[in-house]
Parts: structure tokens; sequence; C-alpha cells
């Protein structure tokens, strides 16, 4: 190892990737990489270009607290206008010129104290480089994830996912099936639903929906908080103490908060929704914020178009001409749009993580995703993840907590150099305790609820959300414990 200044590899140059490399430079480390298999920096937001993808977080706090962004066009930004923060926050950081584009990870080993990486450059060759540390970006939600239905590959029409939306295939005329109700699908319906003949939403399961209102500010409100940088940063502040002392508590089950939360839901569907069949449909049986609460511009005005249809059924079978549902019924399509979310952590499907003794990332999460402070696995020493289990949020900022990851690196690597250690791997009983406390502490939560979600794994763990406040969060990261590893 190269203690005074460390080969640090950084895999992703989305919102995390960007962040660590930005306070690794600030901290001194310049022996830097970050690995990008696209073109461009941006992560989801350079990959998802749907029709009407925006940030159901409003834009100030979704945003990075030491580059502040005085003049969003809206209160909750769109893709493009992100994508084109975390570019220009690349180039004023010069965090630009550390990235190799083109270029996609195929695997790590851990042998002799340092990471050996399997990569694809550009050119389309394969090469191996070494590194002291690993940091992964890559996230928990990069992979999509398609519904499990018999028949797709005998579909005549097109067929595509949201996160891989095809803007060669027009939509003008085409009968249109979107598979899925969630967060990508309540942003596309509204953008497409004039287009099309019809338009078909099959939905499993209904979700809670709360109103947006995503206004657009206007150019003297823009003006006035461009020469008063203060004021953004009072929106910032009161955004982040609502959602962490008014919107946190309504996620414990039975609270009052809770009551109202879903008193307020259900008012607002009724209020928006006329049509008492449609209204059914519409309405969950479970808590609030169990699975991710949708919030809409007008979607549901959308659904009340007479040329658009809400299909409460799974899809059974997909044919050569369309949809098979749950009841057999069949409906005929040009299209069909998949708008079924992400494969959780799926980090292990497109690299293989190997430590010292041989063994996988892919082994260790076989039956039990978990990982210390959400940052590290025990096993795997000098590899960190951005993002990791158990560190997503269902009511505030995921960017609060990237940075509060980031924060704890650089603090493990700063220690790292200044004491000459070369391998810092957390116990395995320290990332056990970690792991129990935060199943303990999701006890009692709407996430930990009846529903069925992409926060829990088939027996029901939850490995995805972080159960305490945002600010619990921040104050437990805020100093590693060093007790919790082997230090060599």
């Amino acid at each position: 190892m190269t203690t005074n200044n460390p080969r640090i590899a950084i895999l992703g140059a989305g919102v995390s990737g960007i962040c660590m490399a930005i306070k690794l430079k600030e901290a001194g480390f310049s022996n830097l990489v970050i690995y990008e298999k696209a073109d461009r920096v941006g992560g989801t937001w350079r990959e998802n270009t749907y029709p009407g993808v925006s940030c159901d977080v409003p834009s100030h706090l979704y945003s990075f607290s030491f580059a502040q962004k005085s003049d969003w066009p809206k209160l909750y930004a769109g893709g493009s206008d992100i994508q084109a923060y975390l570019e220009d926050v690349s180039e004023k950081s010069g965090i630009i010129r550390l990235c190799q584009f083109h270029t996609e990870i195929t695997g790590a080993t851990y042998q002799n104290y340092e990471w050996v990486v399997s990569l694809t450059d550009a050119s389309g060759h394969n090469k191996e480089e070494k590194f002291d540390y690993i940091i992964s970006g890559l996230g928990g939600l990069h992979s999509p994830a398609y519904a499990n239905v018999p028949g797709l590959e005998d579909f005549k029409g097109a067929s595509f996912h949201t996160a891989k939306w095809d803007h060669n295939v027009d939509l003008t005329g085409k009968n249109v099936a979107i598979i899925g109700n969630a967060a990508s699908a309540v942003q596309a319906v509204p953008e497409i639903d004039d287009k099309v003949a019809s338009l078909t939403v099959f939905q499993r399961t209904p979700n809670w929906m709360m109103d947006r209102d995503n206004k657009e500010y206007s150019g003297r409100a823009l003006k006035i908080m461009r020469l008063f940088p203060i004021i953004p940063l009072l929106k910032r502040l009161r955004t982040f103490l609502w959602a962490e002392f008014v919107l946190h508590p309504a996620f414990r089950e039975n609270s009052l908060m809770q009551k109202f939360a879903r008193k307020r839901a259900e008012a607002f569907l009724r209020q928006q929704v006329k049509d008492p069949e449609l209204l059914k449909k519409l309405i969950p049986d479970y808590s609030v914020g169990c699975k991710r609460v949708l919030i809409v511009d007008s979607y549901l005005k959308s659904l009340q178009k007479d040329h658009v249809q809400l299909v409460d059924r799974a899809v059974k079978a997909i044919t050569k001409h369309g949809i098979i549902d749950a009841d057999g019924d069949s409906h005929n399509f040009d299209v069909i749009i998949f708008a079924t979310g992400f494969n959780p952590f799926n980090i292990v499907s497109s690299m293989e993580v190997k430590g010292p003794d041989g063994s996988t990332l892919s082994d260790c999460w076989q039956e039990n995703i978990q990982s210390h402070k959400t940052v590290a696995v025990s096993g795997f020493p000098n590899f960190f993840m951005l993002l990791g289990p158990n560190s997503a949020l269902g009511h505030n900022s995921v960017i609060l907590m990237i940075e509060a990851q980031v924060n704890y690196i650089v603090k493990c690597l700063k220690k790292m150099r200044k004491n000459g250690w070369t391998s810092l791997n957390p116990k395995a009983g320290s990332q056990d305790e970690f792991n129990t406390f935060i199943q303990k502490q999701l006890k009692g939560t709407v996430w930990q609820g009846s529903c069925s979600s992409w926060y829990k794994d088939s027996d029901g763990q939850n490995f995805t959300i972080w159960p305490m406040s945002a600010t619990r969060y921040m104050m437990n990261m805020r100093k590693p414990n060093f007790s919790e590893y082997d230090v060599k």
C-alpha cells in the first residue's frame, strides 16, 4: 500500500461518486480515478430520460450542501435540470478530469493488501489495475427490474423499461400498456396520455399519493434568490425541519401522525377522483409509507380520461399481441412499457467482488444483505459503499445520507494515512451488532409493515431503509469508532 498517497478507485460518476471525489480531493487525496461506464457524469439522472422525469424532493434540499444552486427553475427539479447541475459541479470542482468514461468494472479481488480491479476500457480492451481502496458509488438502485412474466420475447410490438426509455418509439396513435403504477409511471403517464390512442396502466397494488404542487418560480423570484442566497438556504432548512419533525413521526405504526397522514392522503384521493369504482382501486389497505408514497401532479386526472384505463390485476403473461391479466382477460397493445422499478443492491450482478478468503460479496449477501454502518462489509477490507444497505430514506433527501457517508469514509482514510495502516476491515461482531440494532429500530415502523415492497427481501427483512431520522444518521456517522474494525 502507498500509505502517503493511496490509490483510490471510485466506481460510478453519479451523485455519490461526484460527492466522494470532491471531498477526497479536498482532503488531499490526489491519486484518484473515477470509473464510469457511460460517456458523462450523472448516474440516475443521466440514465433516466423518460417523459416527465423529476425529483420528488424539493430542489434546494436535493443538492449538495457545499454547492448550493440558488436558481432552480421549479420547486421540484426535472431530470435534465439535475443532470445539468451535476455536470456543472463536476466541471467547477475539477473532478471531471478524474473520470475514465466508457469503462466498465467486471470484478475486483483483494490480495496482498490491495485490490486488483478487472475492467474493460473505452477501446474494448480487458485490463487490470491495482488500488489500495475501492469506493462503490453504484448505489442500490441502478439495475432496472422487469416483471417476471413469461412471453415477453414473443411480443411483436416495442417494449422497454422507463429507466431505458426508447425515444425512437413514436407513441402517437398507439395502444400503450404501462406495467406498474409507482414513481416513474405517475410521472410519465401525464406526459404521454394525449399522444396515444389508448393507455392502460396495470396495477398489482395501489400506492398512497400526495399532491406535489410543483410550482415554477417566476423570473422575479429567481432574481431575488440570486441576489439573496440566504433565501434558498432558508427554504432548504425549512424543508429539512418539516421532513424530520413532522413527516418522520408519521411513519410509526398507529401513531397520531400516521393516522393524520392516512386521513389526509385518503381525502386527497377522494377529492381528485369522483368515480367510485376507480377510487376503490386506488385506496390502499396498508399504512401510509409501507410502500413509497407517490408525489403526483396530474396523474389522477390522466387516469380519468376516457381513453385511459386502470387495470387492478397483475400481468399473467405476454403474448404476440399484448397482455393476459390475472383474470385471463386479453388486452392488445402496440407498445409495452415496464415501470417496474429496480433490483436493489444489484452491484453483485455487474461485477464480482472477492475478499481475501475467496468469498464473494454475492455469497455474503445471498441470505442476508447487510453492512457495517451502511458503508463497509466484514471480510472485505478497504472496500466502501455509498448508499449501502439500510441507508435509503423514506422521508428526507438521500443526499444528506450521501454526505454523511462521504464524511465518514474520508475520516477513515485520513486516519489510515496518518497512522500508516494498510487494512481496515469491520469486525463480524460489530457488523452483527449494528444490523441487530437496525432491525430493532425498524420494529413498529410502517417500513416493516405487512405490505409487499422493494424495501424488504423475501423473508420480510428490511435491508433498504434507515428507520430513524436523518439527523440521527448524521450524528451516528460523525466519527468512526476504530475499535469496531480489525486494523493492520
